[in-house]
């Protein structure tokens, strides 16, 4: 990842953090109820809220521990997830994406082609399995 992409990401998940934490105060909820609700430790939310994520356990604790204090705080938390997956964990390209992109510079009728064949391939293949 470039330092312009982590700035970037860096930058997303302290506005999810301030918005998670806007939501817990809009609901008059101080940490201490927020971890009581949830029954996550109140340092983890703590960091969530400065949008440290990083200082979380683990992928599954960050993206749990978020869905859970979204819920509680009527936040809609599959549109948070999914930020914080953007920012944390940008996916690999799919070998489609791969085979597309490396046929970039060829003609359009043969990018066609060869888009049709990877995908064909990829459809004998499983059922082959």
């Amino acid at each position: 990842m470039a330092d312009t992409e982590r700035k970037e990401a860096t930058i997303a998940l302290l506005v999810i953090g301030k918005r998670i934490q806007a939501a817990r105060k809009k609901s008059r909820m101080t940490v201490a109820k927020l971890s009581a609700k949830t029954a996550i430790s109140a340092r983890f939310i703590d960091y969530i809220e400065a949008g440290e994520f990083s200082k979380l356990p683990g992928r599954s604790h960050v993206l749990g521990f978020t869905r859970s204090i979204c819920r509680e705080l009527a936040l809609d938390a599959e549109e948070v997830v999914q930020a914080i997956k953007s920012a944390m964990y940008p996916a690999p390209m799919t070998e489609f994406e791969l085979a597309i992109t490396q046929h970039m510079k060829r003609p359009l009728i043969e990018k066609i082609a060869n888009a049709f064949k990877f995908v064909l391939s990829g459809i004998t293949r499983s059922k082959q399995v």
